[in-house]
């Protein structure tokens, strides 16, 4: 109880002019007089994760916690939790039941995933009275493209004048078509085979992820809202307009992820916000509520804000700006409005173009052999995309000098690192910054995909900078750690994603998945623990391999200093906004290989369930919310128990 009242005492203090404090004494409850909460929680494993540090400690655990206005008002034990309800507040047995912070994910897309994945889509356009859209079956990539012409000419037919045709080939619940499907998909669909399946109708074709091509309609129904179509084909980015990389672009109909949200959806914001929403009311159910992100379109941005400005965000979104304009001036501007925006947006960072995989190790000979008898030019030579003369390593160093912060980059090998970390030193000195205001800045880069190295990790340190990092490349066989194996050498996998030598030198890490796979989001918390290769059956990195206590607070608490909310998210505190999800097992003491089927059986944002599930919404009282309650059908090969 004291815990209780020195948190209303200190309100009192803060809050209410000293006059009237007798008056409050005088006057009965001081809950009554501040506020009952609305919703109590209590007879729970509470996980507060609200120690920061670096070893397996996740922080207090408590029995209930009260929540008002959006955020926790008190923590404690049942009793003196429970004393603060007033006689409209909800009231939750929660039975034991662990909860935890709800997730953040530091570089997750979920407007791209929403052109992705069916069930977002299909909740929000059931049919095909505005956009047309085919989802390939769950069979082999041969077997995929075999389907694929007739299924085309079936959409097709069925489209009025001008109506926007979609047809998404599938990677597999597993993505076990990937490998196959990237090759053969760059190989077969090109865009002059669309012109002639999709004359008259703007037809836009996925490969399974975000790799695209469209047709000469859809190339001209973009250009009608972005003339400059090699700004982004190429991420020019401000670089005088080339001709014939324009030309090059328009023939081959790779326009990149604006033309779904930017040309598809023009004139459609409210339905392109709608997408937004409900793919991220997907991804609650398994417990994210928080995303770092580049929006990756001005209609994206809009369409977030104007959820934020409706109240029917159902989730945090934090975003990196990725130009257009890449002037000192510019970005000085943009460095005064770093961390700020509202609850449900705010600005975290900038960043332009994208990292590539260049190592500082050559690569195998048996590989180059290898790739020369499909390509007999290959020499094994890489290009690194932030190397001293390149227009991406002067942009960062830019984004630095003026202040701002390099955030939720895509990066790949460590000798791009190597040429990240230096803009990072070159930009701070032309600015004339103390190592203390670098680390202050908090600079990212995200993936892990090979880097660091162990010898980089000490540089990172000292420059106070945070890694995101993607577990999902240690089970993919497309690329990540299976590729590295192949193309460097088994040792090189301790590289990818290591997150126990970044830990142990006291770096924080982020979370992602960077895939349309919101249900394997505790699958690859294990993932991370284990390092094992399903279809390689190989560990790959063993001594890169941690606890499940590093892989969560890497989901909770590290990543709010990732986004730059440690006050407001990613604990379970008091004054921290009521973003938590409620499980049916203990994920803390689980065996691990149970903890993919833990069950997130509600998830809160701000007080607010945005999923609920059947189960316990019959227990509570309580109507089911969020994507258990939809209805739609999910396409032939999506299999529902995805969902």
């Amino acid at each position: 109880m004291k815990r209780i009242a020195a948190f209303i005492l200190g309100v009192i203090l803060c809050g209410i002019p000293a006059l009237a404090q007798n008056a409050l004494a005088q006057n009965g409850s001081v809950a009554a007089k501040l506020g009952y909460p609305q919703t109590i929680v209590f007879n729970g494993k509470i996980v507060s994760m609200d120690n920061a540090g670096f070893g397996p400690e996740v922080g207090t655990i408590f029995q209930a916690m009260a929540i008002r206005d959006g955020k926790i008002l008190a923590t404690g034990t049942n009793t003196d939790v429970r004393a603060l309800a007033g006689p409209q507040t909800k009231q939750i047995d929660l039975k034991g039941r662990t909860v935890m912070p709800s997730f953040i994910m530091t570089h997750e897309h979920p407007t791209d995933w929403a052109f992705i994945e069916p069930r977002g889509f299909r909740h929000v356009l059931p049919n095909d009275d505005v956009i047309v859209s085919r989802w390939m079956p769950s069979v082999s990539a041969k077997e995929q493209l075999a389907q694929f012409e007739a299924i085309t000419k079936e959409a097709v037919s069925k489209a009025k004048p001008g109506q926007w045709i979609r047809v998404m080939f599938n990677f597999g619940p597993d993505y076990e078509w990937a490998s196959e499907m990237e090759e053969l998909f760059s190989k077969s669909i090109t865009k002059q085979y669309l012109d002639v399946l999709a004359p008259n109708n703007p037809l836009t074709v996925k490969d399974g992820f975000i790799n695209t091509v469209i047709n000469q309609k859809a190339v001209d129904e973009f250009r009608s809202v972005r003339r400059d179509l090699d700004f982004y084909t190429s991420g020019r980015r401000g670089v005088p307009e080339d001709p014939e990389r324009t030309r090059q672009a328009e023939q081959s109909g790779e326009l990149g992820r604006p033309v779904d949200p930017d040309a598809m959806m023009k004139g459609k914001l409210p339905i392109l916000a709608d997408l937004m929403k409900a793919q991220m009311e997907l991804w609650s159910r398994w417990g994210v509520t928080t995303y770092g992100s580049g929006p990756y379109s001005s209609m994206n941005l809009q369409a977030l804000h104007m959820l934020d400005a409706q109240g029917r965000m159902p989730a945090r979104f934090g975003w990196s700006y990725q130009g257009p304009a890449w002037d000192i001036e510019t970005l000085k501007v943009l460095a005064g409005a770093l961390g700020h925006g509202t609850d449900h947006m705010w600005l975290v960072g900038a960043f332009s173009g994208s990292g590539s995989g260049c190592m500082s190790v050559p690569m195998r000979q048996e590989w180059i052999d290898q790739r020369k008898v499909e390509n007999p030019s290959f020499t094994g030579q890489q290009r690194c995309a932030f190397a001293e003369g390149t227009e991406s390593r002067a942009i960062n160093e830019r984004i630095v000098e003026s202040g701002m912060r390099l955030a939720a980059i895509h990066t790949g090998g460590d000798k791009d690192i190597d040429y990240f970390l230096d803009s990072i030193e070159v930009g701070s000195k032309k600015a004339g910054f103390t190592i203390e205001q670098i680390r202050a800045k908090r600079h990212a880069f995200d993936h892990a995909a090979g880097a660091p190295r162990p010898q980089q990790i000490p540089r990172i340190k000292n420059m106070g900078m945070m890694v995101s990092m993607i577990n999902t490349i240690l089970w993919e066989t497309h690329r990540g750690a299976s590729e590295i194996a192949k193309q460097y050498g088994l040792e090189y996998t301790n590289w990818v994603a290591p997150r126990k030598s970044v830990t142990e030198a006291g770096i924080m890490t982020g979370f992602e998945i960077d895939r349309p796979l919101p249900h394997k989001v505790f699958f690859f918390i294990t993932k991370g623990m284990n390092r094992y290769n399903d279809r390689d059956k190989q560990v790959y990195g063993p001594g890169e391999r941690t606890d499940r206590f590093t892989q969560l607070k890497a989901l909770t608490v590290w990543g709010s200093y990732y986004m730059l909310r440690e006050n407001l998210i990613g604990t379970l505190q008091p004054g921290r906004f009521a973003d938590f999800m409620v499980l049916d097992q203990d994920i803390l003491t689980v065996p691990e290989a149970d903890i993919p089927k833990v069950e997130v059986m509600m998830t809160m944002v701000g007080g607010k369930p945005v999923h609920l599930g059947a189960a316990l919404a019959r227990e509570i009282g309580m109507e089911p919310v969020g994507s258990t309650t939809w209805t739609e059908p999910v396409p032939y090969g999506w299999p529902e128990k995805r969902w």
